[in-house]
């Protein structure tokens, strides 16, 4: 039959109590220490994450990752007013159409989910990705549609990108003259879109 603790514990001295307690109960003690731990970080972090008003991905190569921080930085200070809640997101995903190796792979499947999901508002590809993402019925939004693009379009005609060496404020990401900025037609946040392009055709 198993003693009760109380009956075990009453004969000892503290330091005897802690010592029986410790060898006897410190995976469950170091279990509950963990668990609570855990809880804490995870509560903690999602006190502390910010809402993302815009969300740019620039998939390809060759880009500068110190201009994505800096141009995150600029597009927060000129969209963002809750600076303590909010922020502009910007990602760089490294693709080679030529290889196809894992990352590239892993770089497509990540843009098509947030895609789907709505997770991103503007996107910056290579003219040859473009094209096949734009032959796709309603994969797209016409830039047409947007406040703030008329002085960026030369046409009347419904325009779905625009090479980005058109756009300065994209300078510091220096890219190729073969990329082109456009907004999948599940963008969500359209207000900030809109902002984002009146900043660019200033």
């Amino acid at each position: 039959m198993k003693q009760n603790i109380k009956a075990i514990l009453t004969p000892m001295s503290p330091k005897e109590r802690i010592a029986y307690i410790w060898d006897y109960y410190k995976f469950h003690i170091i279990g509950t220490l963990a668990v609570i731990v855990l809880l804490v970080s995870f509560i903690s972090s999602i006190g502390e994450k910010k809402e993302v008003v815009l969300n740019m991905t620039i998939i390809g190569q060759g880009v500068n990752s110190d201009g994505v921080v800096q141009l995150q930085d600029q597009l927060t200070k000129k969209l963002v007013q809750d600076k303590a809640d909010e922020e502009v997101f910007v990602q760089y995903l490294n693709y080679n159409k030529g290889s196809m190796d894992q990352a590239s792979q892993a770089a497509i499947q990540k843009m098509t989910a947030e895609i789907t999901l709505g997770g991103i508002d503007l996107m910056i590809v290579e003219k040859e990705l473009f094209d096949k993402i734009s032959s796709q019925p309603s994969s797209l939004l016409a830039l047409n549609d947007i406040k703030g693009t008329d002085k960026l379009l030369n046409s009347d005609d419904k325009v779905y990108g625009i090479p980005t060496s058109e756009i300065p404020l994209l300078a510091p990401l220096k890219l190729d003259e073969n990329k082109v900025l456009c907004v999948p037609s599940t963008a969500k946040n359209l207000k900030n879109i809109n902002k984002f392009f009146s900043i660019v055709s200033q």
